[in-house]
């Protein structure tokens, strides 16, 4: 009897378990439905503006719900905009008060000391310097820096000493957030409080104004601030602020100057900048490189400025001297990955393989991953190939397809590899939509059930560092330009290439405008003129170049007007169906004159066929890379490098 009896009691206790299990599991998914509907209702209020409605509506969200904290983070922003900033102190509180550690908290937390000090809420300067200590490389942290330096000059007291204390503080709460945010919102706010002050300034305080000033488009104001410093700390400062205000003399006096006394204990990338100044302020490239040659031996910025000569010399054999000797001068310079390079491809075009060779094992050991590591690599299939050493040749393009997937080497690599399926692999794309970039978020995928939610400006801002999330809000708000560079840059930052199947490339490579694409494609290859679309314009159908081309395919009007009278189409060049077939008509006719091949067409298209027909006659190439490693444009060697790569890309993704 005894065993049936705990028999039986066992079988009751399993029964419970299962069935609390079975009900906290029913429940949980019960809040979370009634949240996800909820929470959609009372954000359709909110962005008709109806804040009442809306800070009911979110108030049905379940606590159970994922969607509980954003709930109460969107009531406090009703209650402030029916101005019951108390209410919003206490809907902000309940998230702080939580210890939640979604990415919700901080800017709550941030909103409430707002709210407080707003209402002269003593509480106000604790939850700022929490928000220091608690978030130290938030936007938060820094804008509270400023409310501190507030919170300081508000303190009313009769002592003198405690006065002058507090002045001091606020001193040092306003220029810490002037030196972690020259640009920033309450910089300026920051600049006439000190001034208020009327405080004794160093020379570091006031080149620190003076770069807030210039940071935020205020020049005449830098000047005057500059005009406090020393020369020999702020040479840069004074050149890139003239150059601004569109003084070039002054701007030049300043860069030489500078260089020539006063470069060495000033930032490379200040440098590198005043010296990209001073070359475009001159008629020509040539000639304002050429008068940095003759400024003679400076402390620093010498490399750059030897680098850009280099670049600019065409005959070979000084072009390969140059570089040699740059190299040799600054072996660990900034830009000795790239002079190796360049010396490592002379060699090859002069066809010293086993010379080449050496350069090219050098490069990859002391270069692994850098901007010419993948033509390195492909390169040194390329050797293998000619020495006759098939295996590896076959090894070195796998490593570029492996490691720098998204080149143009790899596409140059994945051609040497399956020569049986000719140059361009891919004929057509297969577009899929461009969606939330990730399938998972840190903080229990809240942000990832927001975005499909559409509630984008909580997105934006939970996600202000993300460029990839910047972008796909952009995208949705069909500022397609933005999005796609936004992208673009975010992909570039990367050191590890995603899977192509990521969902961050669709934004990188939208397929916008592809349907007109396919449409108007005649002959040609649909990817290319996406790749051309793409690249040309960034899907801005309204951008115009410095040198007058127009749309989406960027033709000059001359070009337009000239397939027009052909073909009978509209007049307007803008016009996005109307510029795209253009694009695709004046590609057909560069295609019949280059013999069919897409590179050379591309190469013309940028170059013109005039320069193409004469690089044809005066280079010395035997194959398709050896000529487009030789264009003497790098405008165009480049253009030609951007498209495949953007070819490429879009093949394997789509």
């Amino acid at each position: 009897m005894r065993r049936s009896r705990k028999k039986y009691d066992l079988y009751i206790v399993i029964f419970l378990a299962i069935f609390t299990l079975g009900y906290f599991i029913y429940n949980h998914a019960s809040s979370e439905s009634r949240g996800v509907e909820n929470y959609s209702t009372a954000l359709e209020a909110y962005k008709k503006g109806n804040f009442e409605q809306a800070y009911q509506d979110f108030g049905k969200v379940p606590s159970g719900s994922t969607l509980k904290s954003p709930a109460l983070f969107r009531q406090a922003r009703c209650a402030t905009n029916i101005d019951n900033k108390e209410l919003a102190i206490k809907k902000y509180n309940r998230i702080v008060r939580s210890g939640s550690k979604s990415s919700i908290a901080p800017i709550s937390e941030y909103s409430m000391a707002c709210l407080m000090f707003d209402i002269k809420d003593k509480n106000a300067k604790k939850h700022f310097k929490r928000i220091i200590k608690k978030y130290p490389s938030s936007d938060y942290a820094i804008a509270s820096e400023y409310y501190l330096g507030l919170i300081e000059l508000s303190n009313p007291s009769k002592s003198k000493k405690r006065v002058e204390k507090s002045k001091e503080r606020a001193l040092i709460h306003f220029k810490t957030y002037l030196e972690k945010s020259a640009e920033g919102r309450y910089s300026l706010n920051s600049i006439d409080e000190i001034n208020k002050l009327s405080p004794k300034l160093t020379n570091y305080d006031n080149l620190l104004i003076a770069k807030a000033y210039y940071a935020n488009g205020e020049y005449e104001k830098a000047k005057i601030q500059l005009n406090k410093t020393t020369l020999a700390e702020s040479w840069s400062d004074f050149a890139k602020n003239e150059y601004k205000l569109g003084n070039k003399e002054k701007g030049n006096y300043y860069t030489e100057l500078g260089l020539k006394k006063h470069s060495a204990n000033t930032a490379p990338e200040d440098i590198y900048e005043v010296i990209d100044n001073y070359v475009a302020a001159f008629p020509t490239r040539k000639d304002g490189i050429s008068k940095l040659v003759s400024l003679g031996q400076i402390a620093s910025g010498g490399d750059y400025i030897a680098y850009l000569n280099c670049n600019e010399v065409v005959e070979n054999n000084h072009k390969e001297a140059c570089y040699r000797t740059l190299y040799e001068k600054y072996p660990n310079g900034q830009f000795s990955a790239d002079s190796l390079y360049n010396l490592f491809m002379a060699k090859y075009l002069q066809k010293k393989y086993y010379d080449a060779q050496r350069l090219g094992f050098l490069h990859m050991k002391k270069f692994p991953n850098v901007k010419s590591s993948p033509a390195v690599t492909y390169f040194m299939g390329k050797i293998a190939f000619k020495l006759k050493h098939y295996e590896s040749a076959d090894s070195y393009y796998k490593q570029v397809l492996n490691k720098y997937p998204d080149s143009y080497y790899a596409f140059r690599a994945n051609y040497n590899l399956n020569k049986e399926d000719g140059l361009l692999p891919f004929l057509e794309l297969n577009p899929k939509p461009v969606v939330f970039p990730y399938k998972k978020s840190l903080d229990n995928n809240l942000v990832v059930k927001l975005a499909y939610l559409g509630d984008y400006d909580l997105v934006e801002e939970l996600c202000k560092k993300d460029k990839f999330i910047q972008s796909w809000i952009a995208y949705e708000k069909e500022n397609y330009t933005i999005s796609a560079v936004l992208a673009r840059n975010a992909m570039e930052e990367l050191s590890v290439k995603p899977p192509f199947d990521d969902l961050r490339w669709r934004l990188v490579y939208p397929t916008h405008y592809y349907d007109i694409v396919d449409k108007v494609k005649g002959d040609n290859n649909p990817i290319i003129l996406q790749a051309i679309l793409k690249e040309e314009s960034h899907f801005n159908p309204f951008v115009t170049s410095h040198v007058g081309a127009k749309g989406l395919m960027q033709l000059m009007p001359a070009t337009y007007n000239e397939v027009v009278k052909k073909h009978n189409l509209p007049s307007d060049l803008n016009m996005e169906v109307a510029n795209i077939t253009a694009g695709s008509l004046y590609y057909t006719s560069l295609k019949r004159m280059l013999g069919g091949k897409d590179i050379y067409v591309i190469t013309a298209y940028n170059g013109g066929i005039g320069s193409v027909t004469n690089w044809f006659s005066k280079l010395v190439y035997n194959d398709t890379d050896e000529f487009i490693e030789q264009i003497p444009y790098p405008e165009t060697k480049n253009y030609v490098k951007k498209v495949l790569r953007t070819y490429w890309a879009y093949g394997n993704i789509y």
